[in-house]
């Protein structure tokens, strides 16, 4: 456990420095987004690059695994807005619940994490969760949100979703990713400049995405109710837990189910938050749950990649 630590620990310091820089005022508002903008536009971009290019298209395309993590998405998203009626939420709220009970922050902390445990063949796995939060999660919680809309006329609504849905497939992550599988396709390398160029940004993304994880997290509130421990509860146990049921049904080789349990583990990612607020859901609840959940991952996580025996490479 101690090894696991000595890796797990240095990620959390960073996302704890970014908090507190913004918490006692060391960082503006401005910053934080000229940090996050640099992250989301060019540093992750190029990461997913390199991890996906350095692949063959065969381990990014793994249809157990896609197939156990969508199984247990799905599970968890519907599971969660059963769970949230309980509770007394409207449709909206009940999806802004599930979208934060389900998403899970594998671009900002998932990434880093598997690169600090030291081993490349881990990334494609990682990158695979990446690709059914985005593709299937946020495009659910998109599509409820947009049919929980009662002011305007279907057809705006329709554009309105077709808008939102485009500009997700515009995504620097996206097209990274896209970028990748071209690369690995045609089995193309880059030229020595570009690859130096895009290797200097993949290796700034991960002390920049933790930083800026905690650099956000810094202003919000944080209050803890049932609602908020519901949250972080079936976000840091229960995802995690139903990922590691239908990896053993679909018969996932243990390797790559493994790191499918340790994205399930991952704190909700801020997405939710800012999604969410976009569509005027109260947001108190999935901040606090971010922030809560963040920190507490610290503890969380390790345990499951000590539970998982994941080697440290």
């Amino acid at each position: 456990m101690l090894t696991v630590l000595e890796v797990t620990l240095p990620v959390f310091a960073l996302v704890l420095c970014g908090w507190a820089s913004a918490r006692h005022g060391l960082m503006g508002a401005e910053s934080i987004e000229g940090i996050n903008a640099f992250v989301f536009w060019f540093a992750l971009p190029a990461m997913l690059l390199r991890a996906v290019a350095a692949h063959p298209v065969s381990q990014i395309a793994d249809t157990r695994f896609l197939s156990a993590f969508l199984l247990a998405a799905l599970l968890m998203f519907f599971g969660s807005r059963l769970i949230a009626r309980s509770l007394d939420a409207d449709s909206a709220e009940r999806t802004g619940f599930a979208f934060a009970s389900t998403h899970g922050n594998v671009g900002y902390l998932g990434l880093p994490l598997i690169a600090q445990l030291g081993d490349p063949s881990r990334m494609p796995a990682m990158v695979m969760a990446m690709i059914v939060d985005i593709f299937v999660v946020i495009v659910l919680a998109i599509v409820l949100f947009e049919s929980a809309r009662s002011d305007n006329s279907g057809g705006t609504k329709l554009r309105r979703l077709r808008g939102a849905l485009g500009g997700l497939l515009r995504t620097p992550l996206i097209l990274g990713i896209a970028a990748g599988l071209i690369l690995s396709v045609t089995e193309t390398t880059l030229p020595t400049p570009v690859e130096g160029f895009v290797r200097l940004l993949a290796s700034a993304a991960g002390p920049c995405a933790l930083f800026a994880i905690g650099a956000s997290l810094g202003t919000r509130r944080v209050s803890l109710d049932r609602h908020v421990g519901a949250l972080i509860v079936l976000k840091l146990a229960v995802h995690p837990a139903l990922v590691a049921g239908t990896m053993i049904l679909f018969g996932v080789d243990p390797a790559l189910a493994a790191i499918g349990v340790l994205a399930a583990a991952l704190p909700t990612a801020s997405n939710t938050f800012i999604l969410s607020q976009r569509y005027g859901i109260s947001t108190q609840s999935i901040g606090a749950a971010i922030v809560i959940g963040t920190f507490g991952g610290a503890a969380t996580v390790s345990f499951v990649i000590w539970a998982l025996g994941l080697p440290i490479g």
